[in-house]
């Protein structure tokens, strides 16, 4: 693959893309198929069909997202003869406020099994899709106010599983692959104030550094969003409401679901309007949405099994804070930052003390909290963590 970049301007936004990414056009030729139109490509990609492309799927790389047959179209809501099942978690990752549509297509004739704790086991051949779209105005939500930006794919293969991000050109009819990732400069409004950033596709090294689950044999890569406490809640499909878990099993694509479900685990809702009332929620409230937020926005990396096992955070919903307090940071000193003037993970009832806070509270490489994945703030994420911390009961962390 070349190092080159090459940069274009695009219905008004400079991409300044790395590696396969040839220009504006989401068609090599100059044109761009519609509707799941596989002509672009040759080979098992060029494969003609009315379904999902499961051959190529399983075996190659193909360069245009349109030659899996993934989606009806370009909407990444509609899934090709209903193959797929969209998905929404409970508390999803911050990406710089853009919305993001899930969907999980597993084989006819498979089934995923039910974990208590760790991701859901989907079996070879699962595709989970994740596409991020960019709002113009974060009070505007939806597809038709919306920018796509990026698919990315993560595909069971016999070797295991593979990402794949794909990035989809100006005219939003086709994404096409960059292994390498890819920046532009972006524009949001949030909250009424208009936010100038660049937005990030990642690389596949760096899918990896999230995604890596430690074994005693080594690693391997995992999902991180599809866990049962994160689905355990009522979803409006469009052949009505129900409980995720249960219409997967319903649908037959989930094994081993307990038949009572308020026995599982249940990160609670936390959306940006939530933000605005923190102060009318109790203090349980205030703990299990931050628990819940912490799990998703930074667990996967910190815990024993994470890429930041060594900093001595263990951050997972399930983890007792009771318990292991020191694990999930109060009147812990910091390992592998330096904390600058702060001293502790957590100062109980000391928010603006705690290095959590400010680091989450930074958008400076070196300082910021997740390291990747956001070049904005979360406002909402770290009022919740800073309300959170406030309410604990003050200890001067001294021995």
């Amino acid at each position: 693959m070349q190092n080159n970049k090459k940069a274009a301007i695009c219905g008004g936004v400079l991409w300044i893309m790395a590696g396969v990414i040839a220009g504006c056009s989401s068609g090599g030729d100059g044109t761009a198929d519609s509707g799941g139109s596989t002509a672009k490509e040759a080979g098992v990609c060029g494969e003609s069909g009315d379904g999902v492309n499961w051959s190529a799927l399983a075996s190659t790389n193909c360069r245009y997202l349109s030659s899996y047959r993934l989606f009806s179209g370009a909407d990444p809501t509609q899934t090709t003869g209903g193959a797929g099942i969209v998905y929404d978690l409970a508390t999803p990752l911050f990406t710089d406020y853009a919305s993001k549509y899930r969907v999980v297509y597993v084989p006819e004739g498979k089934q995923a099994q039910y974990s208590e704790q760790e991701i859901i086991d989907f079996p070879e051949g699962t595709v989970i899709t994740k596409t991020f779209a960019l709002p113009t105005d974060t009070a505007n939500r939806g597809l038709d106010n919306e920018r796509l930006l990026e698919t990315r794919l993560l595909i069971r293969r016999a070797s295991g599983w593979v990402a794949l991000p794909y990035i989809w050109g100006a005219n939003e009819d086709d994404a096409e692959l960059s292994v390498a990732g890819g920046n532009y400069a972006a524009t949001v409004v949030h909250n009424g104030v208009q936010q100038s950033f660049t937005y990030q596709v990642p690389d596949t090294n760096k899918c990896k550094q999230c995604h890596q689950f430690k074994t005693e044999s080594g690693s391997r890569f995992v999902p991180l969003g599809p866990k049962a406490r994160q689905l355990n809640w009522t979803y409006t499909y469009a052949d009505g409401a129900a409980n995720q878990l249960a219409y997967w099993k319903q649908k037959g694509i989930l094994s081993g679901l307990p038949d009572d479900l308020s026995s599982i685990d249940s990160v609670p809702n936390y959306s940006d309007a939530d933000a605005s009332n923190l102060a009318g929620y109790s203090d349980d409230q205030i703990h299990r949405l931050a628990k819940g937020y912490l799990d998703i926005n930074c667990a996967h990396c910190h815990r024993p099994e994470g890429g930041a096992s060594n900093t001595g955070l263990s951050l997972e919903f399930w983890r007792s804070f009771a318990d292991y307090q020191s694990q999930h940071g109060v009147c812990k000193q910091p390992v592998a930052y330096g904390g600058g003037a702060l001293s502790y993970d957590i100062e109980p009832g000391s928010p603006d003390a705690s290095i959590i806070n400010f680091r989450m509270a930074s958008d400076q490489p070196g300082d910021k909290m997740p390291e990747i994945g956001r070049q904005l703030v979360h406002q909402e994420g770290q009022a919740l963590i800073h309300e959170w911390i406030a309410r604990m009961a003050t200890n001067d962390c001294v021995d």
